[in-house]
């Protein structure tokens, strides 16, 4: 699997399932996520406005209406940077991906905002940042701050959680 299709698999993961502990507007809120059957071998399609890659530096830069599609899943942003470079056996291998300016996914039932998000492959994270809101059918829940391990499943929201569970409507 890609660097850039557990990226998106990782974010499907987090608006697909998602249950808050604690009341409403609390300062932190842990965030268990599931995934469900996706299909991550169908390919991803990155448009954008203009491509500008760096050798030397080691990252590619997308701008101008990023949209990154795979089978049903949608994520777009003002800008997305990747920053690779060469494993143990010389190959370039994704190490960060950064997402900025109004970043939206958006899948079949759920979709999510924040004003930006990074991807860490070496120690499997995605921290979205900024107007975070998270909706699957009628529930929401909002914070400052997402952060989520690939590796263990989970999240946790912060800085001031808002949750809105609404019985029987999923």
């Amino acid at each position: 699997m890609t660097a850039l299709t557990r990226f998106l698999t990782a974010l499907w993961a987090v608006f697909l399932v998602f249950a808050a502990a604690g009341p409403a507007a609390a300062q932190g809120a842990d965030v268990s996520l599931g995934i469900a059957d996706f299909d991550n071998s169908q390919p991803v399609e990155i448009t954008s406005e203009s491509l500008s890659v760096n050798q030397q530096a080691g990252n590619a830069t997308f701008e101008g209406n990023v949209i990154v599609g795979q089978g049903e899943m949608v994520l777009t942003c003002d800008r997305m940077v990747v920053e690779y470079g060469a494993d143990e056996g010389g190959r370039n291998d994704i190490r960060v991906i950064w997402l900025y300016g109004g970043v939206t996914f958006v899948g079949p039932s759920e979709a999510a905002e924040a004003d930006s998000a990074t991807y860490t492959l070496a120690d499997e994270t995605i921290v979205l940042t900024g107007n975070v809101l998270v909706t699957q059918g009628a529930t929401a829940i909002s914070s400052d701050r997402l952060i989520y391990n690939l590796q263990s499943g989970s999240g946790r929201m912060e800085g001031r959680v808002k949750t809105i569970l609404n019985p029987g409507s999923n």
